[in-house]
């Protein structure tokens, strides 16, 4: 490679009309499963906890939005999440590539890109809320990196490899913690009663959170299967790839329900809980959000077959613009309303209730991506990460 391009400056951040419909549409439906995934951490009225911070107790109606919740959400919209953020590394790389950047330029955009995003989620977990995702696919970015450029036998090997460790280290840690009591409310920071005792507890919380993350939940996967979709563009070209991701979509949704089944079924005492339960509802996870990002990928083909997009999908898409704004406001949100030191409602609520807080935080969300929309800004977290990363190809 010429001295010329290797001292070639990135081109800037992908423009409006360069985006495909399919990743904004996945992230804005993403939010929301988020949302609802995040609001059961703040119920402070039961000491205890059946599983995956869904309270004990209730009517049948909190019953049932646990099943659902355990079903469709939990543990599927980190990795949901994770596979996008992996395919917006891969599309980056791509056009920088084909703009004539160098390689050496488009690593270093990357890297710089991974840091800031650890600094964000930094920010973000000490302020408002330690369990921040952020820092996560930040680390993951940077140790993993490489692959964006490596050949895509040597990705799928790395998968494969990884994927059976991190099924070993999940279900040796369900071994070990086998037959020991069950899990109660921790006093966290999302139900501390004051903002200074939240932040004090956020200090033990994210570092430990980060380790949990990279070593315990299978987010690692999702994010390396993301950039492998992203070489192959199966969602800036959905209408060309609609078999592939019909299959995915099917075979990920269904391995997903069947896996989160089990655990889903204590919540009626249908089944006994155990960890090995919830190993296979957290493994499980990665096809749910594997086949959730396909299923979007094909309601995207259809609607560019279509021709036009509805107020409800421009409303959605515009969210998914928006999807690092809106991710830090709903955790501001939550926080506002169901902490103690904020409104304290989730002293008063179960989990029927506050599922219907975590779809109006949703619809807050949409409601603000929306107007910036019609005003023609991005999100100011959006224009700050473009700024810092691209600096003067901005």
């Amino acid at each position: 490679m010429s001295q010329e391009g290797l001292q070639k400056a990135a081109r800037g951040a992908v423009a409006k009309h360069e985006r495909s419909i399919a990743p904004d549409l996945a992230r804005g439906m993403m939010l929301l499963l988020i949302c609802i995934a995040h609001v059961p951490l703040y119920i402070s009225n039961n000491p205890e906890y059946r599983t995956l911070n869904h309270p004990s107790g209730g009517t049948l109606l909190d019953s049932i939005v646990q099943f659902a919740t355990m079903m469709i959400v939990d543990l599927r919209s980190y990795p949901m999440f994770a596979v996008l953020f992996g395919y917006g590394l891969a599309m980056i790389v791509t056009r920088q590539l084909a703009a004539g950047t160098s390689q050496q330029t488009t690593r270093k955009l990357i890297r710089r890109r991974c840091l800031y995003m650890i600094l964000f989620g930094a920010a973000h977990a000490l302020i408002v809320f330690s369990f921040d995702i952020l820092t996560v696919y930040g680390i993951v970015g940077l140790l993993f990196g490489s692959l964006l450029f490596a050949p895509k036998r040597k990705l799928l090997r790395v998968i494969s490899w990884l994927s059976l460790i991190m099924v070993g280290l999940l279900i040796t840690q369900a071994w070990l913690l086998s037959g020991g009591p069950a899990p109660s409310l921790m006093d966290t920071s999302t139900i501390a009663t004051s903002y200074g005792g939240a932040i004090e507890k956020r200090l033990f919380e994210y570092p430990f959170w980060i380790v949990y993350s990279l070593i315990a939940m299978p987010l690692i996967i999702p994010v390396l299967i993301g950039v492998w979709a992203g070489n192959k563009r199966l969602l800036e070209a959905p209408q060309q790839n609609q078999y592939l991701l019909k299959r995915i979509s099917i075979i990920g949704i269904t391995v997903s329900m069947l896996g989160a089944l089990p655990l889903a079924l204590t919540v009626f005492g249908f089944w006994q809980k155990s960890t090995y339960l919830m190993t296979l509802h957290s493994i499980s996870g990665i096809f749910g959000g594997v086949g959730y990002i396909a299923l979007f990928g094909l309601i995207s083909a259809r609607i560019s077959a279509a021709g036009s997009r509805g107020k409800i999908v421009q409303a959605l898409v515009a969210t998914g613009q928006r999807s690092l704004t809106s991710y830090l406001l709903h955790s501001i949100i939550l926080a506002l309303l169901l902490s103690s030191w904020g409104l304290g409602l989730g002293k008063y609520f179960h989990s029927f209730e506050v599922f219907f807080i975590g779809i109006l935080t949703w619809f807050i969300l949409v409601f603000v991506s929306v107007f910036l929309e019609r005003k023609g800004h991005r999100g100011p977290a959006e224009l700050l990460l473009r700024k810092l990363v691209y600096r003067k190809s901005y």
